[in-house]
């Protein structure tokens, strides 16, 4: 792992950029923009270099106050198609704040989703409620926006992975990683995005 730069990500020591190799073209350096995001703060932006992202995102980052940015070449740079994917208020705040910073400084808009869960069928006891919970979610999280940065918001149907296929309509996808005073370990929903999607993944620490 090489340290590289120096850059601002409240609230964390460091960002790794995971360059995916098997790509095309392959990943050799972060982009610009990722350059631009984190210039002019304290933390650090290091690189990682792995076959892939499945094998290296384990032993490339997962702590408390790092995150991991899976960088896939073959897509859009600077991202201009951002998706902020939320389960919990709380826990996910610091996932809306940081695909609200990464998309003021790449132009780009933002869509906050979050998955209602299949195994609620629709006359299922407490899907009602799970619906409820669910858009207030997506309409409070983040609720302090950025000027200039066009936020979407989202409630779909479907188990959380299930989200992050070809239909998933984004350049970068920013998910929730390990809790912090939990194991290190990734949730399906954030294991799945960066093995699967078509996309860049920024997976970031979540809050308590």
């Amino acid at each position: 792992m090489t340290l590289v730069d120096h850059g601002p990500l409240t609230g964390w020591d460091s960002l790794v950029v995971l360059l995916v190799e098997g790509t095309d073209p392959p990943g050799r350096e972060p982009p610009d923009w990722v350059r631009n995001w984190v210039h002019g703060s304290g933390a650090a932006l290091e690189v990682a270099r792995g076959a892939g992202p499945g094998a290296a995102l384990p032993g490339a980052a997962l702590h408390r106050h790092r995150a991991v940015l899976v960088h896939r070449p073959d897509v859009a740079s600077p991202p201009h198609r951002l998706v902020a994917a939320v389960q919990e208020y709380d826990a996910d705040r610091p996932v809306v704040d940081a695909a609200v910073s990464a998309a003021k400084v790449c132009h780009g808009r933002l869509r906050i989703l979050h998955a209602v869960p299949r195994s609620f069928g629709e006359r299922s006891v407490g899907l009602a409620e799970a619906v409820d919970r669910g858009r207030r979610l997506v309409s409070t999280i983040g609720a302090a926006e950025e000027p200039g940065v066009p936020v979407g918001r989202d409630l779909v149907r479907a188990w959380p992975h299930e989200i992050l296929d070809e239909t998933l309509e984004a350049d970068l996808l920013v998910v929730g990683g390990p809790r912090p005073n939990g194991p290190a370990e990734l949730g399906l929903t954030a294991l799945t995005a960066v093995v699967h999607a078509p996309c860049s993944v920024l997976v970031v620490p979540r809050a308590a």
